[in-house]
């Protein structure tokens, strides 16, 4: 608490930002911050359904990313709910900045402890409960994988039929690109998809397991592991260098963003990116490339034909409640309307005969255009707190939105074959160590930094960094809880 404390008068001092109370009003109404990219959020169905089921009237604000959220939270406005990712909550748990819930939870939130039922040791330290833990809504997929335009690939002999799948033919594809397309980047990257440096297709080759939510803690021989003791690790950095001393990726990979690289490969800049099922607007692509294809690669495989890769798993998102919420309780209860099972459902998916309706077989089968006109938005008013028993369902029909996106998300999921494996960390609670994001940022920048031309001096500094400021403490957080809960 001392921390957080610390971290109000600091942030307010800078930034001239009063610390007095704010006197609630005769009503409730409740505040709550989420994640989406539009606040037209009224014209969406999920949205009345919220203000009539929640108990309370709800105001919801869009939240922009991680320094945003701490000057939201340090200048104390009082938010009584907010969605974050697994980054944000890690912060927000080592400045102290959530409160205690599990009480509250007891009291008022029988359909919270009936929606979750494997998830809570995500969230739980020495007993007590600090936030919500949320399904991942596509549980034992892939997270980011290569996607290529395939028309292009076919004009210079690289079919579908022949995809690369091992590293050598990788390689030779790449600067196949390079020779017919001399103006595109064969390879767009970001500097923000965690693990930075880590490509699924490409890490799969060496035996390391990326494309997950928690891609830089690994399982070797039943030991939780860190990327930077991963023994394959320096293998696969220096083969990622040369393709970067070739120009056979993107050389703005160190100081480009995500929308950018997916930018490129939207605006014909590159011919293949590094991205999520989800990061783009393939169907504009079919209308501004005449004859426009695209494919998911496969992940490469290494010495003993075998794929690898980690699924996405375990908790997708938090719920928590700040410390400067005026109505936590009030929250808790607003959520606890939500997660009932009807509720849920009409939320997510709407009204059975206007919006879904029973396919052949008895699953949920969206109804269109009134689906994707009237639900577009509507999981963002329960994230956060996605029922672990039925949401991936009801996601899965959300996905039928957009076919295209659909099947890129069906094509990552096939690449997987049998080399998929689960977070061994997928739903271990917060270590307690202060710097732990610190650290991991400091080996993401050195990875970084040698892929992109640097010395692996870089990086070997950043092996001992690890190791003697608190690294080791992670790791053995993760493995004594391991071996106490997983095995």
């Amino acid at each position: 608490m001392k921390k957080f404390v610390s971290m109000l008068l600091i942030l307010c001092l800078i930034l001239g930002l009063g610390m007095t109370n704010v006197i609630a009003d005769e009503e409730i109404r409740l505040k709550f911050l989420i994640s989406t990219t539009t606040a037209d959020f009224e014209k969406d169905h999920g949205w009345s359904v919220v203000q009539e089921k929640a108990g309370y009237p709800i105001d919801f604000e869009i939240i922009n990313g991680t320094e945003q959220l701490m000057l939201i939270i340090s200048s104390q406005q009082p938010y009584d709910y907010v969605y974050l990712s697994g980054a944000n909550y890690k912060l927000m748990m080592e400045n102290d900045a959530l409160l205690e819930i599990g009480d509250l939870i007891d009291e008022y939130g029988p359909n919270i402890k009936e929606a979750i039922t494997t998830l809570w040791p995500a969230v739980t330290v020495d007993g007590e409960i600090y936030a919500i833990p949320s399904t991942a809504a596509q549980p034992d997929s892939l997270r980011n994988s290569i996607t290529a335009r395939q028309d292009l690939l076919d004009k210079i002999g690289w079919t579908v039929d022949k995809l690369p799948k091992k590293l050598d033919d990788f390689t030779q594809m790449l600067r196949d690109i390079k020779a017919a397309y001399p103006d595109m980047v064969p390879l767009a990257l970001a500097n923000d998809t965690k693990p930075i440096a880590l490509i699924s297709n490409v890490a799969s080759a060496f035996g390391i397991n990326a494309g997950g939510n928690q891609g830089a803690y690994q399982l070797i021989d039943g030991k939780i592991t860190y990327i930077i003791d991963h023994p394959n690790l320096k293998p696969y950095l220096e083969y990622m260098q040369g393709l970067f001393k070739e120009e056979l990726v993107d050389l703005d990979w160190a100081a480009q963003k995500l929308a950018d690289a997916r930018n490129k490969w939207i605006g014909g800049q590159a011919v293949m990116v590094y991205n999520s099922w989800n990061g783009f607007q393939i169907d504009t692509m079919y209308d501004l490339y005449e004859g426009m294809e695209f494919s998911v690669l496969p992940l490469l495989e290494d010495e003993n034909g075998k794929v690898h890769a980690q699924t996405y798993s375990g908790v997708g998102a938090y719920g928590g409640i700040p410390y400067t919420a005026e109505h936590p309780a009030e929250a808790i209860q607003a959520i606890n309307n939500l997660m009932e099972w009807d509720t849920h459902r009409l939320i997510g998916l709407g009204e059975e005969g206007k919006h879904w309706e029973y396919d052949e077989n008895g699953n949920f089968k969206a109804i269109q255009p009134a689906f994707s006109e009237e639900k577009n938005i509507s999981n963002v008013f329960i994230a956060g707190f996605y029922r672990e028993d039925i949401y991936p369902t009801y996601w899965e029909v959300r996905l039928q939105k957009n076919a295209y996106m659909q099947r890129c998300f069906y094509d990552q999921r096939a690449s997987l074959l049998d080399g998929g494996e689960r977070s061994p960390i997928a739903i271990a609670p917060s270590t307690g160590v202060e710097n732990q994001s610190a650290l991991e940022t400091r080996v993401d920048d050195a990875l970084l930094a040698y892929v992109t031309g640097g010395d692996m001096a870089t990086v070997d500094e950043a092996y001992a960094y690890w190791h003697k400021n608190g690294g080791e403490d992670v790791v053995d957080f993760y493995n004594t809880w391991y071996e106490a809960n997983m095995k």
